[in-house]
């Protein structure tokens, strides 16, 4: 077969309903063998094929067979569906008119938080944050699915993953252990969009916590009590120092204030009291790889919801570096019956918890 009959028989079957199907459908799975290249694989192209024909019961099995008995698509080195070898040119110029087209995710993203839906929010946000490589011990569909059908429902995720998919966001992808929901075809410039417009959402909602306010106040208590109990220290470290008092006040106590930060996409903020440190972090809900990822300890992480994997906390920490027992960590719920979980102890921690309502602090 010549590349321009190769082009011709793609056309004929895409032009006419024939034996091998209807030719949207025809349209459809080619666009995806298109789109996914080495990530072709029977299970892939079934999941996503029967997400955008909006019928989970649609199966393109019958009619990739009959697309490689047409000589339109072979099987690669892994068992993926690709174009006949030879003919990369003519399938590339033809079949990427078929390839569906996403939604640019900023607007997506706007429609689904002026609907206040907080589900399906939460998931493109762990869309944006996580790698399709995912992070050690987890692929990033895992995280995906544990973290929403935890906090929502299995049945939610689920429902999101083919929505998804069904509304061209996203695409599902296994190749052997590998396994993410790619969101594909948006530029760099694009992304940033949707990160601005989701970062922008959270300020306004986080800044808005009672908690917030409370915990500048502690703070400012605490920072009070140390400069009336540290005032004599102060007067003679200042003079063996030789530094200005005012330096050594701050020494004694110092805190940043609270502002966005734009990666994990929560409140934070760092206090030194007597020579201690604490880094804060203000949220309404904290997922594995925000605990995971984050890097600066000792760290109270202030959640107004219970983690649903808060009794498991090894367990999430599972393969990550650095492990557990190299961190300080500390996870307070103020709002969900007064408890924290904490692996390190520290007397401004201590201090830090009793004076927002901490009664009982578990160790992990």
């Amino acid at each position: 077969m010549t590349p321009e009959e190769y082009r011709m028989q793609i056309l004929k079957l895409t032009d006419t309903d024939t034996d091998t199907g209807g030719s949207e459908d025809i349209k459809t799975l080619l666009g995806l063998v298109y789109l996914l290249k080495e990530y072709s694989s029977e299970e892939t192209l079934a999941r996503n094929f029967s997400a955008l024909r909006s019928d989970e019961h649609a199966d393109c099995r019958t009619l990739l067979k009959a697309l490689r008995r047409k000589k339109i698509l072979g099987r690669g080195p892994f068992d993926e569906y690709i174009c006949r070898p030879g003919y990369e040119a003519v399938f590339d110029e033809v079949v990427s008119g078929f390839a569906v087209t996403p939604p640019p995710i900023s607007a997506y993203l706007d429609t689904v938080l002026k609907e206040g839906d907080r589900a399906a929010a939460k998931m493109i946000e762990l869309l944006l944050k996580v790698d399709i490589h995912g992070i050690a011990g987890y692929t990033q569909y895992r995280m995906l699915e544990e973290e929403i059908s935890e906090r929502f429902s299995p049945s939610t995720f689920h429902a999101l993953e083919q929505r998804f998919i069904a509304d061209k966001l996203c695409l599902y992808v296994r190749k052997r252990a590998h396994e993410f929901l790619w969101l594909y075809n948006q530029s760099e410039e694009e992304l940033k969009r949707a990160r601005e417009v989701l970062r922008a959402k959270r300020e306004e909602e986080l800044f808005q916590m009672h908690i917030v306010r409370r915990v500048e106040e502690e703070i400012r208590i605490l920072i009070g009590l140390s400069k009336r109990e540290r005032r004599e220290w102060k007067e003679i470290a200042a003079t063996h120092a030789a530094m200005p008092e005012e330096d050594i006040e701050k020494l004694s106590g110092y805190f940043s204030g609270f502002k966005m930060n734009e990666d994990f996409l929560f409140i934070t903020g760092d206090m030194l009291i007597d020579r201690d440190t604490l880094y804060l972090v203000i949220t309404d809900s904290l997922s594995r790889y925000d605990v995971r990822e984050w890097r600066e300890d000792p760290v109270v992480f202030i959640s107004s919801e219970t983690p649903a994997w808060i009794d498991r906390v090894k367990k999430v920490f599972n393969d990550a570096y650095p492990k557990l027992s190299d961190r300080k960590i500390a996870i307070a719920l103020p709002e969900s019956g007064g408890v924290a979980y904490a692996n390190f102890k520290q007397d401004l921690l201590s201090r830090f918890l009793e004076r927002i309502g901490i009664t009982e602090i578990r160790a992990f």
